[in-house]
């Protein structure tokens, strides 16, 4: 990832997970109510869910752009399936 500002946004993104994950710990620890924690887990999902967005977002425009520009057609199907495989990872 050469992008500075990505790499601000997902630092700033993974510190707000890395938080939401240790007051779930705590809650835990403390014995919170279920529903409460529940609410952080979802929260804490959504967001690491944001962090493989942007990263996803990034290596499709950054990445896939660089391999469209080669006048090779096997290694751009190639790229492109390895773009298919991890959205598809991603989704499940």
């Amino acid at each position: 990832m050469q992008n500075l500002d990505v790499k601000d946004q997902l630092e700033k993104r993974l510190k707000r997970v890395e938080g939401q994950v240790k007051g779930i710990r705590k809650m835990i620890q403390e014995g919170k109510n279920c529903q409460d924690i529940l609410t952080q887990v979802a929260a804490a999902r959504a967001a690491l869910k944001m962090v493989g967005n942007l990263i996803l977002n990034h290596y499709a425009v950054e990445c896939m752009s660089k391999s469209m520009q080669s006048d090779d057609m096997e290694s751009k199907l190639e790229e492109l399936q390895k773009l298919v495989k991890i959205l598809t990872r991603f989704a499940e």
